[in-house]
């Protein structure tokens, strides 16, 4: 069972890292070509800055879900480094279940957000709004899945927490 679950945590985090990829070169491309048409030409594609705009909520969306699958989030760890293995294993599965409560309600309040706001068309496009809000739940319960997948592999001895956090270079 652990190695279905440590399977489907890399497969996951894969397929968002392409995700994200996709959508930066795309968020990339669309910038220089707006730029050049802004400034060169005096046009525009219709669009384009609301479709960078919808690109970067997702990749943030995605992109934290992302870096707590990979340990690479904001941490300060001078104080847990410090202490023993095991209680260090305790402070890193508390704080795995309180993030993934914080996303849980994250989730519930974007919900109600999105049934409030979600109807009215983003232009030009038309689309509802909700669809765009939609990125704000769905890489929240990215978060909490894997809050949930880290927290079993640590109970099962396959995720080490000696070093919690990616240190920076």
């Amino acid at each position: 069972m652990l190695d279905f679950i440590e399977r489907l945590d890399k497969a996951v985090a894969r397929i968002l890292e392409w995700i994200l990829i996709s959508l930066f070169f795309t968020f990339f491309v669309l910038v220089c070509v707006l730029v050049i048409l802004r400034y060169g030409f005096a046009s525009s594609i219709i669009g384009g800055n609301e479709f960078v705009t919808i690109a970067f909520v997702i990749t943030s969306a995605l992109g934290a879900a992302l870096c707590l699958s990979r340990r690479e989030h904001i941490a300060i760890t001078f104080f847990i480094d410090a202490l023993p293995l095991q209680i260090k294993k305790a402070v890193y599965l508390v704080g795995l279940a309180l993030i993934a409560v914080v996303n849980i309600v994250m989730i519930d309040y974007a919900i109600d957000w999105i049934s409030m706001a979600g109807h009215s068309p983003w232009q030009p496009f038309r689309w509802p709004q909700g669809i765009v809000h939609a990125a704000i739940p769905a890489g929240c319960g990215l978060i909490v899945f894997f809050c949930v997948l880290k927290f079993i592999l640590t109970i099962g001895g396959r995720e080490s927490v000696e070093v919690l956090w990616v240190p920076e270079d």
